[in-house]
């Protein structure tokens, strides 16, 4: 992936230097493509000359010496570096065509003279900051002219190729050199580019002189994130913090199956834990991590440019389609319920699809996608609202369990991430999105939650608590201020803008889905459905919401802009999504009828979107990972896309299985009751969302990054469906101690003891322990 400069990025990386392009008129061709990078203007007069540029703005001088043969006494002068101040920052240079024009027979042995002199010269003088020699340039043959076809053949430019590179390969440089094989690829790829067979046009010939660039530039570029560029650049060796994660994973948990396998130590054994399954379920989740380390960080795959291209996209979006449709299946036993389990997985998954097939493609700068996706990730804050109110309203824990719970399971992938990949917390913008507003809940709720039964108060609560993240949101200096001081105490370094901009476009979608939670609850304990006005309700309902989605897509694709329509859609979204929760609920067939495949990418949907930022897309999401060396465009970009589109899903689908299992209920219990749970209540992992007028039938809907527990067969390796199937009750807890013994109790034992088994301070101390650790990474 090539990086694309400014002028002024362009002067600073060439020193205010010079640049030098020697040689024939193709050339000539990428040198005006190279100077237009500065100053776009129309070349006239004569062809066969020298041209100079000055760019005095920039400090910069662009020559190009028109030498075919590149054998002239200054060409000489300048290889062998007899003047150092007249040393380029750049030299391009390169012939062939002409040797093969006019010199016969002699055509080789002449030119292999004069390409010696640039690789002697590369060996033991440094004529330039760098320096790149042109392969002989591949043809369209059937284009070239009659005189020009008997000379300049095919053999010709192999038997001149294969020397390059040969020689190339056995070069020893004093300055950065290559021969750019690449370029004659570009050219080859090209159609309608030349209109003589020989000489391409600027979209060819502005690529070849940006890789150019690149090579001589990307070098100098920041090693940090967002490693948005590949091409020319040689990735930043791991740091410290990044060795531990890789240390554990690779080293450390290894030796944990060592030890486990029957070769026990006294004091290491006591650093594991007991139960063999949850070694492999961090050993598979650190080898996820690893790959998408070595697919984004290394040169082990290449990465390719996303180009939106509208019939890619709609392949994309049939086949897709295609495969939710013919995995639709139907539950015959009773009505499944409103906004049932099912229905709400498809729903993700469905979601997930577009949101995937539009980041790969790089539909982003089409206002008609744009605008829809954004309401599709404010159609999984609604369910985030619906779903975590409607847990907090029926079960009333509020306890430090059911938060670390969904904390835990929202965030631990991308903590991992954002260390191992060195990259930053918000711009996984997803995990920490989710997560504001899963603690924006648990807060309202938990306010004066002994009252949380009255209608007045839940409603009042609902609108100061809008209020006030709506001044936390949009009041200038409040996230300056609070990221500020995360900067200053523990190197965070988040940015305040970005931020709003994220929370702002959603800033009302989650209260609007509690609302609709509040509402079906009302509903279902007061039998609405059951009132004489109910079936004219429910019609008038139905109508308005086909106007609705119609209206809806009339409105965003007459926007002129995204930003015309981001400045609405906070405003709007909710519209289209309670529509759609109309009509998708319609009927007992169509609350029964879901898509497999839906369902399936919905289970995980948080992993298939965290993870797709280094193990689908690349560079940051700035590109494509490409997993095949040979996937060029045609066939083989397909073939690309259907392997590393199956490996995505398969890592992502057991990161889901291993992060939830982690997470499940059982295996994470306390053995007191939770905090502010009903007496005799059963621990619930997951919010309910009440979907039959009984309770004992309800039906679970999690919100967007929750999903019901596995069982062993959803995983690679046997997971035990709950840690007492391998302990005794009496050491179930939330904190297994690995090893531990009893020691004679002390004061200090004693405060320690107090703050191991406070879950709320370990969680305040685990925090504050990993912001410390973060100041020094």
């Amino acid at each position: 992936m090539m990086h694309t400069y400014k002028p002024t990025q362009i002067a600073t990386c060439l020193n205010h230097s010079h640049v030098l392009y020697v040689g024939d008129s193709i050339m000539r061709e990428q040198f005006y493509s190279m100077s237009r990078f500065i100053h776009w203007y129309d070349v006239k007069g004569p062809l066969h000359i020298d041209r100079k540029y000055e760019f005095k703005d920039h400090g910069l001088t662009y020559e190009f010496w028109w030498d075919p043969f590149i054998n002239s006494t200054r060409t000489l002068d300048m290889l062998s570096g007899k003047d150092p101040h007249t040393r380029p920052s750049l030299l391009v240079i390169g012939s062939g065509v002409w040797y093969m024009r006019h010199l016969g027979d002699k055509y080789f042995d002449e030119w292999q003279k004069a390409v010696n002199r640039v690789f002697d010269a590369v060996q033991n003088n440094s004529p330039a900051d760098a320096v790149l020699l042109s392969p002989v340039e591949m043809l369209q043959f059937d284009l070239l002219t009659p005189i020009r076809q008997e000379t300049l053949t095919v053999d010709k430019i192999n038997t001149m190729n294969a020397y390059l590179k040969d020689r190339e390969a056995s070069l020893t440089r004093s300055v950065p050199f290559s021969v750019p094989f690449v370029w004659n690829n570009i050219a080859a790829g090209a159609t309608n580019m030349t209109l003589d067979g020989l000489h391409y046009l600027s979209p060819v010939t502005g690529i070849q002189a940006e890789l150019a660039l690149n090579f001589r530039c990307n070098e100098g570029l920041g090693k940090e994130f967002p490693m948005d560029h590949t091409c020319c650049y040689r990735y930043p060796a791991p740091h410290w913090y990044q060795f531990i994660w890789f240390i554990f994973f690779l080293l450390w948990i290894p030796l944990g199956f060592y030890l486990a396998s029957g070769h026990t130590h006294r004091f290491l054994s006591r650093l594991y834990p007991s139960d063999v399954s949850v070694l492999q379920a961090i050993f598979v989740f650190g080898l996820s991590v690893i790959y998408m380390y070595f697919g984004d960080r290394t040169h082990i795959f290449a990465k390719a440019h996303k180009y939106f291209d509208v019939n890619t996209f709609a392949i994309l979006m049939f086949v897709t389609l295609l495969g939710g449709l013919v995995s639709l299946r139907s539950k015959k036993e009773g009505d499944q319920g409103f906004l049932n389990r099912a229905q709400t997985n498809e729903w993700k998954g469905w979601m997930q699809v577009i949101i995937l097939v539009y980041h790969f493609t790089g539909a982003s700068g089409t206002p008609g996608i744009y605008n829809a996706v954004r309401v599709l990730v404010a159609a999984y804050l609604f369910q985030t609202g619906y779903g975590h109110f409607t847990f907090f309203y029926k079960k009333s824990d509020f306890g430090i369990s059911r938060l670390l719970n969904v904390m835990v399971r929202l965030n631990l992938l991308t903590f991992v991430l954002e260390y191992v990949m060195d990259t930053n917390y918000i711009s996984y913008y997803f995990t920490p999105l989710v997560s504001f507003w899963f603690l924006v809940i648990w807060l309202t709720m938990w306010i004066g939650h002994s009252h949380n039964k009255k209608w007045w108060f839940i409603v009042l609560k609902l609108g100061i608590m809008s209020i006030f993240t709506g001044l936390f949101i949009h009041q200038p200096g409040v996230l300056e201020t609070l990221f500020d001081g995360l900067k200053w105490m523990f190197n965070i370094d988040w940015n305040a803008g970005e931020w709003r901009f994220r929370l702002a476009l959603d800033a009302w979608i989650v209260y609007i889905g509690m609302l609709c939670a509040y509402a079906y609850i009302k509903y279902a304990e007061n039998s609405w459905h059951e009132h004489r006005l109910w079936t004219p309700v429910k019609y008038t309902a139905m109508v308005a919401s086909v106007l609705a989605v119609v209206w809806y897509f009339i409105f965003e694709l007459s926007q002129p802009d995204k930003a015309t329509y981001n400045k609405k859609h906070p405003y709007i979204s909710w519209i289209p999504i309670l529509a759609f929760i109309v009509l998708r609920n319609t009927t007992q067939r169509l609350r029964n009828t879901t898509s497999a495949f839906y369902e399936f990418i919905g289970t995980c949907s948080l992993e298939t979107f965290i993870g797709q930022f280094h193990m689908w897309l690349a560079a940051d999401t700035k590109g494509l990972l490409v997993v095949l060396p040979w996937s060029t465009p045609g066939i083989q970009w397909w073939v690309n896309l259907a392997v590393s589109s199956f490996i995505f899903v398969v890592i992502s689908h057991h990161l889901s299985v291993i992060t939830r299992w982690i997470c499940s209920t059982k295996a994470k219990e306390v053995r007191a009751t939770p905090t502010h749970a009903p007496s005799g209540a059963e621990y619930q992992a997951l919010p309910l969302l009440p979907t039959s007028k009984s309770e004992d039938s309800e039906t679970v809907m999690d919100p967007p990054a929750n999903h019901p527990a596995p069982s062993a067969s959803d995983i690679i390796f046997e997971v035990p469906k709950s840690v007492e199937d391998t302990m005794p009750d009496s050491d179930i807890r939330l904190d297994e101690e690995w090893g531990a013994t009893e020691k004679p109790a002390s004061k200090m034992a004693t405060v320690c003891r107090a703050v191991y088994h406070s879950l709320w301070l370990r969680t305040v101390l685990f925090l504050i322990g990993a912001g410390i650790i973060n100041r020094f990474c």
